[in-house]
């Protein structure tokens, strides 16, 4: 007897070290458990490469692409996805990102989603969550919505920590371990968890990760440059090696009307973040330079930051070798 046709179920969701992007990811995973599921974590400036390379891999039994944490800018992105659902796979897109938000009816959304969920009430991780908890229930399958809400407790600790709520004390250290050991490391750690108690290897890497958070932040503080501008507002921009939103909460701290821009050397792209008291919508700001993300916390990524910092060095090495130097 011929084996059954099994589906594909495709994952890309924020990455490459998010939590609420690997906790999104890992959601879809667990939901459908005993399933072929691959995933892939992408960056924001990634995305439109990384979905125009999904491929429709099933026969007669529909595959499903599940988009968490994360947009595109592209109309052909849009345009590639169209391609797949007429090919038969059923598209779902769930993100809480103000720039994806606010875009909802824009161009390159233009898709035939089996599913949305734009929402900036809850992180991606709980809203993916709760639809698929909504699927299981209509479904009454009793047996899935059983296994499935032992999952709970997951996505309440990267809704809790995306939205710097911090009511449950753990989470940060969930979102320190991510970024440590790394985002596909970190999702397969746990998918193979029964409950919100961090393997052995996130352990490890929790602790890792706090040692590397004090260099980072000790790199931010030397690097640091702070402007004053004509309107009220401060900006102080430094370079860091990851962990951009603890080293901001730092910089940031006792600071009013100040924005937060943080270079990373590590994945080079820029992170945003501002006091408690500044009512900049960062989402706007990011996406003025092609980036994107929340009214309190977003990032992007450019060419000449890229280059700033080896620029300025060419600048002051080549004022000394452009003149007298010892020659051996």
């Amino acid at each position: 007897m011929a084996k059954p046709e099994r589906r594909t179920i495709q994952v890309v969701s924020h990455g490459p070290s998010c939590l609420d992007g690997v906790m999104a990811a890992a959601a879809v995973r667990r939901f459908y458990d005993g399933e072929q599921v691959n995933t892939t974590l992408a960056a924001n400036g990634d995305s439109d490469r990384v979905i125009q390379g999904l491929r429709f891999k099933s026969g007669r039994v529909p595959d499903e692409i599940w988009i968490t944490d994360l947009s595109w800018t592209s109309n052909d992105t849009a345009g590639h996805l169209r391609n797949l659902t007429r090919a038969g796979a059923r598209i779902f897109w769930i993100d809480h990102h103000r720039t994806a938000v606010s875009r909802a009816s824009a161009p390159e959304f233009n898709v035939p989603f089996a599913g949305r969920v734009l929402s900036e009430e809850y992180s991606a991780a709980r809203l993916t969550f709760d639809y698929l908890k909504r699927i299981a229930e209509e479904a009454h399958d009793e047996g899935k919505l059983r296994d499935f809400e032992k999952f709970s407790p997951f996505a309440a600790i990267a809704d809790d920590h995306d939205r710097w709520i911090h009511r449950i004390p753990e989470s940060a250290n969930w979102a320190l371990a991510v970024q440590t050991l790394g985002g596909v490391e970190s999702y397969r750690e746990i998918t193979r968890l029964s409950e919100p108690v961090m393997s052995r290897k996130l352990r490890v890497a929790l602790e890792a990760g706090r040692k590397a958070m004090d260099k980072s932040f000790e790199i931010a503080r030397t690097t640091m440059v702070e402007r004053a501008l004509d309107n009220g507002l401060r900006v102080r921009s430094a370079c860091c090696i990851g962990y951009s939103s603890e080293v901001a909460s730092k910089l940031y701290e006792g600071q009013s009307h100040t924005v937060i821009a943080l270079f990373d050397l590590r994945s080079l792209g820029v992170s945003l973040r501002r006091s408690a008291d500044c009512d900049v919508d960062l989402s706007e700001l990011a996406r003025y330079f092609g980036g994107g993300g929340h009214a309190a916390a977003a990032g992007f990524a450019v060419s000449d930051v890229k280059r700033a910092p080896a620029e300025r060095l060419a600048e002051v090495l080549g004022q000394r070798l452009g003149g007298d130097v010892p020659r051996g």
